[in-house]
This record gives structure tokens, C-alpha cells and sequence, in this order.
């Protein structure tokens, strides 16, 4: 348990430094909110009766987070980042 903690710890620290996380939605839990036709599903869920027209009010029932600011090293020009691993070929 005490090795985990100092790990969880260490991880913790890196991503606070590097991947800084904020709310979605600044109100406070329990706050009515509005939701306008064209909102970004991806960082708001709706739950309870969805299928209605929009707008539409409810309760913000957990504000979501989201990461504020990517502040990675910089990576030499020719590195791809995007290729998270590589394609195995037996030969």
C-alpha cells in the first residue's frame, strides 16, 4: 500500500504539471443550467428525459473536467507522436 501511494503520488504530480484539469461547467453541483441546441456532446452528458427539444433547463449534477492547458516537452521535429506503437512484422 505505501509503495502505491508514493506512486499514485508521483503521478499525480505529473499530471497536475503537465495536463492541468478545470471544470466543464463553471456553476456549482445542484446549479440550474441551461442547455442550448448545438451544445458539445462530448462534454456534456444528458441524462433523464433527453429526447425533448432543446433548449432546455436541468440541475448540474457533476461539472465535468476537462484538461485547461498541454504543456509536454517539445519534441524533435522528425518524431511522430501520433504513433502510439508501432506495427510488429515477422520476417
Amino acid at each position: 500500500g505505501a509503495a502505491a501511494r508514493i506512486v499514485h503520488e508521483g503521478c499525480r504530480k505529473a499530471l497536475r504539471e503537465h495536463l492541468p484539469v478545470g471544470p466543464v461547467r463553471p456553476e456549482a453541483e445542484g446549479a440550474r443550467v441551461t442547455v442550448e441546441p448545438g451544445y458539445d456532446a462530448r462534454a456534456l452528458r444528458l441524462v433523464g428525459q433527453v429526447g425533448a427539444q432543446l433548449p432546455r433547463e436541468g440541475t448540474l449534477v457533476h461539472r465535468g473536467y476537462r484538461v485547461t492547458e498541454v504543456k509536454l516537452p517539445k519534441l524533435h521535429d522528425a518524431f511522430d507522436a501520433s504513433v502510439v506503437a508501432p506495427a510488429e512484422i515477422e520476417l
